[in-house]
């Protein structure tokens, strides 16, 4: 799922970006009011159109709401906004706190564990034609020495699409989403790359031969490299996390 489908334009993202960094600069509290569209249109230098959409856009993800004959007022975004909103604030420069991250993990474990029980069970022909060709692609970037986040994220797309549940196709694109940047960071370093391309083969392998338990047990061996990792590495985003809307 890409911010593209919340922001419509690259200058739609970008009013988007200027109330978010309004309302993480004067550290607005929910339930706290944000000035009149004409008021944020003339601050940003903007026209109140591209306000309004970005106000729209960011009501629908529940970041703010739109009161009527009242105003716009934040939401607390920890308990009233969607997943969906984690992801376009990251996208946009505000990235997941230590605990977001630290959570999205967790929950993203649980969700691959279902996905990979799922294709063992309904993998078609074709979704192990596109599995092996994702891990063909990431032979060659592994043989030039480069960075597989993409490849990566290619082969877990394709791992959920043999699950054949298009609600969990959504909810884990989100996670891939919002995790592509980190993901570019742990692969910038080739022996990660190649350790976790031996375990998509292994991963590939169980789903071919319908081997449920070791599929899981590999997927959950897999999670735990990535999730030990960020456990070491997570104060480093602590800084610009500390300039997130509450």
């Amino acid at each position: 799922m890409s911010t593209e489908m919340w922001t419509g334009t690259e200058s739609g993202r970008a009013v988007i970006a200027k109330v978010m960094g309004f309302m993480a600069d004067r550290r607005l509290q929910p339930g706290e009011r944000l000035p009149s569209e004409r008021e944020l249109a003339e601050r940003f230098g903007v026209g109140r159109n591209a306000v309004r959409e970005a106000l729209a856009t960011l009501a629908s993800l529940r970041v703010v709401e739109l009161r009527p004959q009242s105003g716009i007022y934040v939401r607390e975004l920890r308990a009233q906004s969607s997943f969906e909103a984690l992801v376009l604030l990251s996208s946009l420069g505000f990235p997941p706190t230590e605990a977001e991250i630290a959570q999205t993990m967790e929950v993203r474990a649980s969700l691959e564990r279902t996905a990979i029980e799922l294709a063992c069970l309904r993998r078609e022909d074709s979704d192990l034609e596109a599995l092996q060709q994702v891990l063909e692609q990431t032979d060659v970037v592994l043989a030039a020495g480069g960075n597989i986040a993409e490849q990566d994220q290619a082969f877990h797309l394709a791992l959920v699409a043999a699950a054949h549940n298009d609600i969990l196709v959504r909810v884990l694109n989100a996670f891939y989403e919002l995790t592509l940047p980190r993901r570019r960071r742990y692969f910038a370093v080739l022996r990660r790359g190649r350790a976790s391309h031996r375990q998509h083969h292994k991963i590939v392998d169980a789903i071919r031969a319908r081997a449920t338990r070791k599929g899981v047990a590999l997927m959950q061996r897999h999670m735990e490299t990535a999730r030990f990792y960020w456990r070491e590495e997570l104060g480093g985003d602590a800084p610009a996390a500390s300039r997130r809307p509450r």
